[in-house]
């Protein structure tokens, strides 16, 4: 009898390692689409009749399809007009105001970092980092938010992200020698943070972390 329980117990556990990551990336692209379709009245969509015998799943999808795309097309008309003068002068006056709300400027601020870790192309590599922190001997992950060199600071503001949430965290100055800098993407940093280290399980991930 107790090998049947183990039997089960083992299978069971196995069965949930597989099955979650499953359940919650399917719950987190409806959520998803649920927060897109918000944006369908403001497209073409309003205005498709689609055959009353279409199935509600089918509908959910178009629906989806049509909001991405348009969430797709305004951001990235809004990242081109950043990129001309009257775009900057917008933007700049969106930052200032937010930045004199108290709360909201803090959130502003540590988001838009955090976006330019992720998003940012080319440099991004050299913003991960390995630091002692909060003792010596213990290692973190963190990422450089500000260029050193461009800034003329004798020490680097490196964000470190909390495990499995990683929104939230501690800003800590380390001097250039005590930084460790990692030939890793934010993307791969961000998973394993993400994974609460369970990421190092996948086959050719863990040998980007040898530090």
């Amino acid at each position: 009898m107790n090998k049947f329980f183990g039997f089960i117990r083992l299978n069971f556990f196995s069965g949930l390692i597989i099955f979650v990551p499953f359940i919650l990336t399917i719950y987190l692209v409806l959520e998803t689409g649920k927060w897109l379709n918000s944006f369908v009245g403001l497209t073409p969509a309003r205005f498709i009749q689609l055959p009353p015998s279409t199935a509600p799943l089918l509908s959910e999808l178009i629906l989806f399809i049509i909001a991405l795309c348009f969430f797709v097309l305004i951001i990235t008309i809004f990242g081109l007009a950043t990129k001309n003068l009257l775009g900057k002068v917008l933007v700049g006056f969106g930052e200032k105001t937010i930045s004199k709300i108290p709360l909201a400027n803090a959130v502003f601020t540590t988001t838009k970092q955090i976006s330019k870790i992720i998003f940012t192309e080319g440099e991004k590599e050299k913003n991960v980092v390995l630091v002692e922190y909060p003792r010596v001997g213990v290692y973190c992950l963190g990422f450089v938010t500000q260029n050193i060199e461009s800034q003329g600071m004798d020490k680097l503001p490196v964000f470190i992200p909390t495990s499995p949430n990683p929104s939230s965290g501690f800003l800590v100055f380390f001097k250039n020698e005590d930084i460790k800098r990692l030939d890793i993407s934010a993307d791969d940093a961000f998973k394993l943070i993400l994974s609460g280290g369970l990421a190092l399980n996948d086959q050719g991930f863990a040998s980007k972390f040898k530090f």
